[in-house]
C-alpha cells in the first residue's frame, strides 16, 4: 500500500486530501500540520473587527481527517527536513512514497518589525489576528473613559494587497460604526494604509472603487513605501515619517522556514520550483504558496486561496496517476475572478467576464463564496467527531 504524506492543513493541503479521498485507490495518506486548525484566512477581516467568533475561523483537522476514514490520519508535528523518503518531524520521522508540501507562507517582516512587540503584528497566523482583535477591542473599551476619550489613536496598515486593505476597510468601518450606535464623542482612531501600490495588477476601474471605498470610510491612504520601522514610527522611502499607537503588517510573504531549509531548486523569492504536473521531484509535489506557480505562459501566479485549492487538486490527481501508472496531468490555473470586503455589508467582486460587482451585491457574493466553502468542511468535521465518539465508547 502506498504511503502519501501531505504536509500543511491550509487551502492547499485540505484540497489534496479531499482530492486522494475521492478516488478509490488503496493508500495510507496521514495529514501533517504543526497545528489542529485549517485557518480560514479569508475570513480574517471579520475576525479582527470582531464580527465573528473564532470558532467560525477554523475547521479542526484530527474530526475533519477521521470523517474519510479509510486508511487516512492526521498527525500534529512540526515538519524540519527531507531525507531518503522520510519527512524528518520533531516528534518522528515518517516514511513516504509520495509527498505533497503544503506549508504555505508567512508574513514577510521588514527587519526588526516582528520584534516590536504587543504593538505591530501581522495577520497571517491565527494567533497574530486574535492579537490584533484584542488590541482594537481593548483600545475601544479604554475609549469609554474621558482621558482616554479625547486622545486621538494612530493605526498604520502596511502593505496595499487584499489582507491589508480589507483589514483597513473592516476595522475603519467597525470604529464608525461603534461610535455611532454607542452615541460616543471621543477622538478619532485614524487608520493609515501605507503602500507603494493598491492591489498591484488589478485593473483601474477596480482599483479606483477600492480608493473611493476607502476614502468615503476615512481611510488614510499614503502611496510610499516603508524603508524601516523603529519604534513607533514608520519611516517611508521619501524620507517622511508616519507616527503610529499601533501597526499591523500586511506587506508581503516569504518561504516557510521548512521550505527555507529544504535543498531543492527555488526561485528568486525562495520558493519551490515546480515543473508543469506540480512536481519538485518525481514523488514530491509542492502547491499553493510554498510553490513557485505558474500559469501556461510562464506568468507567476498570485498567492490565494483559489490558486492554492487548484493546485492541491492537481497535485493530488498527479499522485493517484503515478500509482496508477498513468500520464500526469499537467497545471492550468486560472483566476476566476477576485471578491474584495470593503467594510461593512460592502464588497468588490470582480468578474472573469469583464464587468465588476459593488455594494450589498457584492457583499452577498462575497458571504456565499465563503460559506460555499466553509460549510461542507464543518459538516465532514461533525462527521469525523461523531465516528471518533462510536470508537471510544465501543472501546
Amino acid at each position: 500500500m502506498k504511503k502519501v504524506i501531505i504536509l500543511g492543513g491550509g487551502y492547499g493541503g485540505i484540497k489534496a486530501l479531499e482530492t486522494l479521498a475521492s478516488y478509490d485507490e488503496e493508500m495510507e495518506v496521514v495529514l501533517i500540520d504543526q497545528h489542529t486548525y485549517h485557518y480560514l484566512q479569508t475570513e480574517s477581516y471579520d475576525l479582527v473587527a470582531s464580527k465573528i467568533p473564532i470558532q467560525n475561523t477554523l475547521i479542526y483537522l484530527p474530526t475533519l481527517v477521521a470523517s474519510f476514514e479509510k486508511g487516512f490520519k492526521f498527525v500534529s508535528d512540526t515538519a524540519k527536513g527531507i531525507e531518503e523518503g522520510r519527512l524528518i518531524c520533531e516528534k518522528g520521522e515518517y516514511p513516504f512514497d509520495y509527498l505533497i508540501i503544503a506549508t504555505g507562507s508567512v508574513t514577510r517582516f521588514l527587519e526588526g518589525f516582528e520584534e516590536k512587540g504587543e504593538r505591530s503584528l501581522g495577520v497571517k497566523s491565527l494567533r497574530a489576528a486574535l492579537k490584533v482583535k484584542q488590541f482594537f477591542e481593548t483600545e475601544l473599551f479604554e475609549r469609554l473613559e474621558p482621558q482616554r476619550a479625547e486622545k486621538s489613536f494612530n493605526i498604520a496598515v502596511i502593505g496595499g494587497g487584499l489582507s491589508g486593505i480589507e483589514i483597513a476597510a473592516e476595522m475603519k468601518e467597525y470604529f464608525n460604526r461603534y461610535t455611532k450606535n454607542n452615541a460616543l464623542t471621543c477622538g478619532n482612531i485614524k487608520i493609515s494604509l501605507i503602500s507603494s501600490h493598491i492591489l498591484k495588477g488589478l485593473d483601474k476601474k477596480s482599483q479606483e472603487t477600492v480608493i473611493a471605498r476607502l476614502h468615503s470610510l476615512g481611510v488614510t491612504l499614503v502611496k510610499s513605501r516603508v524603508e524601516e520601522v523603529k519604534d513607533n514610527v514608520a519611516v517611508l522611502d521619501d524620507k517622511r515619517e508616519i507616527k503610529f499607537d499601533f501597526a499591523i503588517f500586511a506587506g508581503g510573504i516569504e518561504p516557510s522556514v521548512f521550505v527555507k531549509n529544504l535543498r531543492f531548486e527555488k526561485s528568486e523569492k525562495g520558493f519551490l520550483k515546480v515543473d508543469r504536473y506540480l512536481r519538485v521531484t518525481e514523488n514530491i509535489f509542492a502547491v499553493g504558496d510554498a510553490a513557485d506557480l505558474k500559469d501556461k505562459n510562464g506568468k507567476s501566479i498570485p498567492p490565494t486561496a483559489q490558486s492554492a485549492e487548484q493546485s492541491g487538486v492537481i497535485a493530488a490527481r498527479n499522485v493517484i496517476a503515478a500509482i496508477k501508472k498513468e500520464s500526469p496531468i499537467a497545471a492550468d490555473i486560472k483566476l476566476r475572478g477576485l471578491a474584495i470586503a470593503l467594510g461593512g455589508r460592502y464588497a468588490l467582486v470582480v468578474t472573469p467576464f469583464g464587468f465588476n460587482i459593488a455594494g450589498v451585491a457584492g457583499w452577498i457574493i462575497k458571504k456565499g463564496i465563503e460559506q460555499y466553502y466553509k460549510i461542507p468542511l464543518k459538516l465532514k468535521a461533525a462527521k469525523g467527531y461523531k465516528l471518533i465518539k462510536e470508537c471510544e465508547e465501543r472501546e
